[in-house]
């Protein structure tokens, strides 16, 4: 009788044991897929205008609204498009969303590029305006029911956007008072960060914001631009023969390790992929490789209109439809693709599968994309929402 008793307990010691290993191993394996919505792509030409119904809620864990911004005056939260914000309800239909996902997160983004700095560095330096500006973004949180905030102030420090040298300690304070009230409400606090060692080492301390960050979503891309001065794509995901000085640590295993080393956990780093290309104008039309000298800046899409800047609609478009060559880095691991004298560096499928290889392999948290109003959501090319399906389906397997 005693050694039924003992062995029926070892099997029920043994079967707790096993689903403590496999719920553990669930828990680990649940990786973030924090997705980006740039309201503004709302206003582009039909039928690429990008609706808040449009976002594919099922394959996204997190959905970040961008952007409001800081009034410089009071130090609060404000508005940056009333009339999308407000008049056209655009935050009131982004917190429905809840309603038919239910798992999703939504949070909400402060800053951005154009915003500046200045504003940010006037805010944390002092005390009083950071009481301020978190008692507004708490009662933001809880107007619109939003389950956090996101903070992408560029840059901390950086005197050409209107920082100071103090913002590194102070940016740690403003972390440390919105992360007590946060952990009141259990709401989330991320922050879009550089990957760059000149950038980070002026504004940001890596250790505090591990200590106090929810999730750190690392702005990989952009990496390369007009300003590098040839034609090349700006995410490379390590560093290739043709990159000198700066740029030889300027690439997205670089940035991580910048970031690891300096004391952030993987399990909260996010691994920042674009939907978009950085584009250009060749200077001779015969000399489409990797690295060839350009005059400028790519023309402008049809639908996003911006000089140096293709969504991946339009890049798919172009080679499906306008004879476009695409070509691979066999090194940096993406894709590039030509026509005439125009250029363009970018993220395909087989790029992002790579990348989403590398978050399993390491065990960082997730990926972040900028932005998924950008992505092929349309279907114009194949599969509705291809790259972010690619991610979920990689991430999920």
């Amino acid at each position: 009788m005693r050694k039924k008793l003992t062995f029926g307990i070892v099997l029920s010691f043994l079967f707790i044991l096993g689903l403590g290993v496999y719920f553990y191993w669930r828990h680990e394996k649940h990786y973030k897929i924090v997705c980006y919505l740039a309201t503004w792509s709302a206003y582009r030409q039909p039928p690429m205008n990008y609706n808040i119904d449009k976002i594919p809620g099922n394959i996204c864990t997190h959905v970040v609204y961008s952007f409001v911004g800081l009034d410089g005056e009071s130090f609060e939260l404000k508005l940056i498009n009333p009339k999308f914000d407000s008049s056209e309800h655009g935050l009131q239909n982004f917190t429905a969303l809840h309603k038919k996902w239910p798992h999703l997160k939504l949070l909400v983004a402060i800053g951005g590029w154009s915003e500046g700095g200045e504003s940010y560095s006037e805010m944390v330096k002092e005390e009083e305006r950071r009481k301020t500006f978190v008692a507004s973004v708490m009662s933001f949180l809880e107007k619109y029911k939003l389950n956090g905030l996101d903070l992408d102030w560029e840059y901390p420090g950086e005197a050409s956007r209107g920082g100071h040298p103090d913002d590194i300690e102070n940016f740690s304070k403003l972390l440390q008072e919105l992360r007590t009230e946060f952990d009141k409400h259990h709401y989330i606090l991320s922050a879009a960060v550089p990957a760059t060692e000149y950038y980070v080492k002026q504004g940001y301390s890596i250790q505090n914001l591990t200590k106090y960050l929810d999730q750190i979503h690392i702005m990989t891309y952009d990496l390369r631009g007009t300003w590098s001065g040839s034609a090349d794509v700006h995410s490379p995901l390590t560093v290739r023969p043709h990159d000198k000085a700066e740029y030889a640590k300027t690439n997205v295993r670089n940035g991580l390790e910048l970031w690891t080393n300096g004391g952030a956990t993987k399990k909260k780093l996010m691994i920042g992929v674009p939907f978009y290309g950085r584009s250009f104008t060749l200077v001779n039309k015969d000399n489409p490789h990797l690295n060839a000298p350009i005059i400028g800046p790519g023309a402008p899409g049809i639908y996003t209109n911006e000089s140096g800047m293709l969504a991946y609609y339009e890049i798919c478009n172009n080679m499906k439809r306008h004879g476009w060559t695409k070509e691979w880095d066999d090194v940096g691991q993406v894709p590039y693709a030509y026509h005439e004298d125009q250029w363009v560096g970018y993220e395909d499928e087989e790029s992002l599968m790579i990348k989403m290889k590398l978050i399993k392999d390491e065990g960082y948290g997730g990926a972040m994309i900028w932005s998924i109003d950008m992505d092929d959501f349309n279907g114009e090319c194949g599969n509705k929402n291809a790259l972010l399906q690619v991610i979920n389906d990689d991430l999920k397997r």
